[in-house]
């Protein structure tokens, strides 16, 4: 369940996952609902075309939310930036000295997205030093990313971006109320999650059953998951296909859907649960991973990375096999 993102706080609990989602044997759900069609050939699937190599999400027109704060709409940067500049940087007390008067401030993105940057001014007031001047400070001030995105992801640090990030958030809050199918498909996704826990005692060299059952609980690792997703998706009314794709210690789902389009689903990634490996406590973040149930195929395959190998599993996804309602 571990989205391997390095510009975020979970950084280091999500990074293990990627090596520790072995497979099993392949089984196939039964049922007279489905047909079954398997991969003989174990071919990798075609390379993107060149020209669509860098071409990179973006999301026009989107709906930031309105939170001027001197001047400056915050709206435009997530929340945990906000709350930096408000309760941090650029406090209420810090804004308003007595020599101050009319203090703005301005916020922007850094050339390569991945930093907030910042400053501001104010015009002195009368009986103080220089009184009508304007005055900058806060030069240089900053909400930076991480530089080991770029060196980590290469090109495709774009998609690790806390801009991209944010902007991508806000696309999927407008998708959830505008996309019926997308939505049904989340929701099947987080009850999901919820369902299973991820196995962590035996995510490494895994050789369980796929879904190790305690009184009370299931659980598994992305293997696991994906057989779950082949066995249970095609009870929705939007899918009309499940696939089930292999990578690099890793597994996840293709799923084609009723009005012709294809949806990338990595169930194991997109959960929200985690594990500090140090102290051994499992927990959730407050969001998913949503680059991992998405429309958008290239950046399904560039979304995460192994920390070691430095390979994009999902880039060198294998077809295992496909079910279709008959």
């Amino acid at each position: 369940m571990k989205r391997i993102l390095f510009n975020q706080i979970i950084i280091m609990t999500a990074l293990f996952c990627l090596f520790g989602c072995a497979f099993g044997s392949n089984t196939s759900p039964g049922g007279s609902q489905v047909t079954v069609t398997a991969n003989t050939g174990g071919s990798q699937p075609a390379a993107l075309p060149v020209q669509d190599r860098n071409r990179f999400v973006t999301f026009p027109e989107l709906d930031y939310p309105t939170i001027m704060y001197y001047g400056a709409n915050l709206g435009y940067f997530p929340p945990y930036v906000r709350d930096w500049i408000m309760n941090v940087a650029f406090t209420k007390d810090k804004m308003e000295q007595p020599y101050m008067i009319n203090p703005q401030l301005k916020v922007w993105w850094s050339e390569d997205n991945n930093a907030v940057l910042m400053e501001a001014s104010y015009t002195v007031a009368e009986r103080y030093t220089g009184a009508g001047t304007t005055t900058t400070w806060g030069q240089g001030a900053n909400y930076s990313g991480s530089a080991d995105i770029f060196k980590t992801y290469g090109e495709h640090a774009y998609y690790q971006t806390m801009r991209f990030q944010y902007e991508h958030k806000l696309y999927v809050e407008r998708q959830l109320r505008t996309d019926r199918a997308f939505a049904e498909i989340v929701d099947f996704a987080k009850k999901l999650s919820a369902e299973i826990e991820y196995d962590w005692a035996n995510f490494s060299g895994y050789r369980g059953a796929r879904v190790r059952r305690t009184p009370g609980m299931r659980y598994a690792v992305c293997d696991g998951y994906s057989d779950e997703v082949m066995q249970k998706a095609l009870a929705l009314p939007s899918v009309r296909a499940v696939q089930k794709w292999t990578g690099p210690n890793h597994a996840w789902n293709v799923l084609k859907l009723v009005d012709g389009r294809t949806l990338f689903f990595d169930l194991t990634w997109f959960d929200n649960e985690h594990i500090n490996h140090e102290t051994g406590v499992v927990y959730e973040t407050d969001d998913y991973g949503w680059m991992n149930v998405t429309f958008f195929e290239h950046m399904f395959r560039f979304s995460n990375i192994g920390y070691s190998s430095r390979q994009f599993a999902h880039d060198m996804g294998v077809f295992d096999r496909e079910i279709t309602k008959n």
